[in-house]
């Protein structure tokens, strides 16, 4: 009752006060100080005592075993999610505030991640300090006497002007009052040390033992004390009388016994009552302005802010190590076998999974020699079963042309080591062990997120401080289309468009992806491999990419011998293919090529002239379909069922002379190659200008392979696909042996009579042996995007460039009105009255290319957007044109124009 009549009628006495306002700039105000010295001596030695005093709050329970006849503590310290189910308390001063400890981060439901430790929240810049302790704040907006706890080793990361004093002895901890202003912390930021019941305490129980006269001593660490005769007691911490002297808190994990001892200590004069003076009016002075203050303009996050800000926090606080005398990292091309070993790591899966959308992920054991790249994975919970050092050594001598990068997660305290491994070449690290921390490691090893330079020693230490390395982002990174201005709501629309398409049979599957701004923010597959349903399409699948190729594959190429000078675009055919001196074609330019105006037709069907004619029972077509003529070949047109090929063009069994593989169990007459060929140059030209060709890229691959000297499929992945790490482009996959993951396209009535799976669909392609300068290459959507980021770039991509970026702006432009093709590269048509390939919403600068196959890639530089989608549409025949009727490709594309936020300002 007593504790309740001075309550109430100091809590009058403090609402007067406030009434007429203080000022608040950092420091104990005028007022706050008058006030504490007005209070303090209304109170009791019992109230002076529990208002210095900070509790644990281990449970809920804790606070109903706070003691009925003792005076409630002036804090409670906590776990956030315990103090967030506490009842607000009134924010008169004595009565008790809450403390959140945020030390060791927290996480409760719904929070995007968990929120970071202190010494993840010390690597941070300041930006990402500011926006984490905004969202931190507002979680406790309603709650003005809510105060937070952290250790006073990391408070000058939280508080710029903390570091700037001196300090404190005694403090281990440090009570902090957030600024009044948020874009402010540094100079209107309030904290109070705390400390924990140092031993010294436990000598205070005795109530009848002689007086001890204490004396302080600033000049050394512990008290002075004497009995008889005076002699330096050794004190292994802080003492009472220390803390005491410096104003600063006693933190309990035992209220009632530690109450008791204390107020028996200056009952019994153990202690002089001055002593407390200071502490509790450091105390009340500090709750005066933290009942004063009102958090209420510390705005909310909204869920997008939130997930974006927690997001790029953990991002920055990777950092990455590596001494001068090593040239690992940054790696220059991923061309490169990758091994994994860990030491016990938990979220080590979640690393892997982000790694390979960089790099090839590694298919069994390789010889160690052969190994390029080694990844040493741990975190606290690592065993080795030696010493650190000794196991370096022998994974050294056990892949000897490895370079080992270390990766952590986790207190750096418990570093397996003290001095950098001479074995070790670079070392990637984060405080925090999250999943999401791996995940962005993984990044950060790749180029697809930035590091920066940041004072380390109060985490890492000196040792390891002096080797960190900044490198710049430069591949693609993944994260969320929050990040980059894409509506998600919006987004979620291409879910029910492909939905649809799938229910209606339009394709049996699809992989999807999107990225802006260099970060995929969608790469998603959807539906089954056939509409047998027994395989689900997952994002490693690879795709017949048809006509794709063309700016997949014959057209880097092109560019690539274009930078170098080897030719130009008026030259004519007759300058690199002599045999084209003698027919029509010689003055064909190499620009007529890639602008469609060669004159040559759209294909040739070459399977079809090699029909052995001789054997054929009846007429070869006919308009209906019957059983004489089951097999389709065009929307009204059926083939008879007695067709044969020509035993001199295939034969079911490579030899010498059949060794080119037009599907299994079917090789073609490598001389016939020849004959093709001399067809294509021999063939009638029309005079009608612009004229969609794949006979004009068959014969840009001919020139690229004589300029540079290789096969095409050969030439493209050395100096594309292998630098990029798309590993999944190629030519071919059935020669891997590796046929799960390629999705199948037609099942083939006429000419193969097989479910084609690893072998491209185009007849044409086929026949060239699977490598063809219009269609062949396949590959997934994440590896397409790699291409297509190097050129939206500019030509560069993974700090290595390939093109000259005045090359790539000329040839993905328009070349004249005409024609609304660039040179090789698709575009958007402009003119309203006429057909386009894309979406309307798509900008003039934009470029790109679809396939025959349910295939489209397409650039927006305007957007900075890369749309990808990859189907097998043409399952389980090549007539199923439900893709193209109902514009699955086009709507999707824009659904995507439609999420972007901030279209109209990246227009102007």
């Amino acid at each position: 009752m007593k504790f309740l009549l001075i309550s109430i009628l100091l809590y009058f006495y403090h609402f007067i006060i406030v009434a007429n306002g203080i000022v608040f700039n950092g420091q104990l105000s005028q007022d706050a100080t008058q006030w504490a010295d007005s209070v303090y001596l209304t109170l009791d030695l019992e109230l002076r005592v529990a208002q210095v005093l900070m509790v644990r709050l281990s449970n809920e329970n804790t606070i109903k075993q706070l003691g009925k006849d003792i005076p409630p503590p002036g804090f409670l310290i906590g776990e956030p999610s315990l103090l967030k189910k506490q009842v607000a308390l009134s924010d008169f001063p004595l009565t008790t505030f809450h403390v959140v400890d945020i030390r060791s981060g927290f996480e409760w439901e719904r929070m995007p991640l968990p929120f970071p430790d202190e010494k993840t929240f010390s690597l941070l810049e300041p930006v990402h300090q500011q926006n984490m302790v905004e969202w931190l704040v507002s979680q406790y907006k309603e709650e003005s006497n809510t105060l937070f706890f952290n250790s006073s080793d990391y408070r000058h990361f939280w508080m710029p002007e903390a570091s700037r004093k001196s300090k404190s002895v005694s403090a281990g901890y440090s009570v902090w009052l957030p600024a009044l202003r948020p874009s402010r912390l540094s100079d209107q930021s309030l904290l109070i040390h705390a400390h924990n019941i140092p031993g010294q305490i436990n000598r205070l129980l005795p109530s009848r033992l002689p007086r001890i006269n204490v004396q302080t001593d600033a000049g050394q660490k512990g008290a002075l004390v004497s009995v008889t005769t005076e002699e330096r007691l050794p004190v292994t911490s802080a003492s009472i009388e220390q803390i005491f002297s410096e104003g600063a808190l006693l933190v309990t994990d035992n209220y009632s016994k530690d109450y008791e001892r204390l107020v028996n200590a200056f009952k019994d004069r153990w202690l002089e009552e001055e002593m407390l003076e200071k502490a509790c009016k450091s105390v009340l002075a500090f709750k005066y302005i933290a009942a004063s203050r009102s958090l209420k303009q510390w705005e909310v996050k909204s869920d997008k802010e939130e997930k974006l800000q927690f997001r790029a926090a953990y991002e920055n606080s990777i950092s990455v190590f590596q001494p001068a005398n090593k040239k690992l990292l940054p790696l220059s091309h991923l061309d490169l076998n990758v091994g994994y070993y860990n030491l016990g790591a938990i979220h080590v899966n979640s690393f892997k999974r982000w790694a390979d959308n960089y790099i090839e992920p590694p298919v069994g054991d390789l010889p160690p020699e052969e190994y390029d790249l080694i990844f040493l994975m741990a975190d606290p919970s690592f065993h080795w079963g030696m010493p650190f050092q000794e196991g370096l050594q022998i994974l050294r001598d056990r892949y000897p042309n490895a370079g080992i990068v270390f990766i952590w997660a986790g207190n750096p305290a418990q570093l397996p080591f003290k001095t950098w491994p001479g074995e070790m070449d670079a070392m990637v690290a984060v405080p925090a062990n999250i999943p999401f921390c791996w995940e962005t490691m993984a990044q950060v090893v790749f180029n697809g997120i930035g590091t920066s330079i940041r004072p380390l020693e109060q985490v890492f230490g000196n040792y390891l401080s002096v080797y960190q390395k900044s490198f710049s982002a430069s591949r693609l990174k993944y994260g969320i289309p929050e990040e980059v201005g894409l509506n998600v709501d919006t987004l979620y629309l291409i879910g029910d468009v492909m939905a649809e398409a799938i229910k209606q049979e339009a394709t049996p599957g699809a992989q999807l992806l999107i990225a802006r701004k260099g970060v995929v923010v969608v790469n998603q597959s959807y539906g089954w491999h056939t509409y047998k349903k027994d395989r689900f399409v997952v994002n490693s699948d690879v795709y017949d990419l048809a006509s794709v190729t063309k700016i997949a594959a014959t057209l880097p190429l092109a560019l690539k011998t274009y930078d170098e000078a080897k030719w130009r675009l008026g030259d004519r055919l007759g300058a690199y293919l002599p045999e084209a001196d003698t027919t029509d074609k010689r003055d064909v330019s190499i620009r007529d090529l890639l602008l469609h105006e060669s004159g040559l037709p759209s294909f040739i069907p070459f399977y079809m002239e090699t029909i052995d004619k001789s054997k054929l029972q009846g007429n070869m077509y006919s308009r209906r379909k019957s059983a004489s003529h089951p097999f389709r070949v065009d929307e009204r047109l059926y083939m008879n069922r007695t067709t044969v090929w020509r035993d001199d063009v295939y034969q079911p069994v490579s030899d010498l002379q059949f060794s080119v593989p037009v599907a299994p169990n079917l090789y073609l007459n490598h001389t016939y190659l020849d004959s093709m060929y001399h067809r294509i140059l021999n063939v009638k030209r029309h005079t009608r200008g612009y004229v969609y060709s794949d006979l004009n890229f068959l014969l840009l691959q001919r020139i690229q392979e004589r300029l540079t000297g290789q096969p095409m499929d050969r030439a493209v992945t050395r100096y594309f696909y292998k630098p990029l790490g798309a590993g999944s482009l190629m030519f071919n996959p059935w020669r891997t042996g590796k046929l799960d993951h390629v999705v199948p396209t037609e099942s083939d009535p006429v000419f193969r009579r097989q479910l084609l799976k690893g072998y491209v669909h185009d007849q044409t392609a086929a026949m060239m042996g699977g490598v063809a300068g219009h269609a062949g290459l396949f590959g997934n959507a994440n590896d397409l995007a790699k291409l297509m980021q190097m050129y939206l770039n500019g030509g560069e991509y993974g700090g290595h460039r390939f093109f000259n970026p005045e090359t790539i702006y000329f040839f993905s432009s328009q070349q004249h009105p005409e024609n609304r093709r660039g040179l090789g590269f698709d575009k958007p048509e402009m003119d309203p009255e006429k057909d386009t390939p894309v979406s309307r919403m798509a900008s003039e600068l934009s470029f790109g290319h679809s396939g025959f196959t349910g295939t489209i890639v397409w650039v927006d530089p305007t957007y900075d957007l890369i749309y990808i989608f990859l189907s097998n549409r043409i399952h389980p025949n090549q007539y199923n044109r439900k893709l193209i009727e109902n514009n699955v490709r086009t709507d999707i594309q824009e659904i995507i124009y439609r999420a972007i936020e901030d279209r109209q300002d990246s227009v102007e």
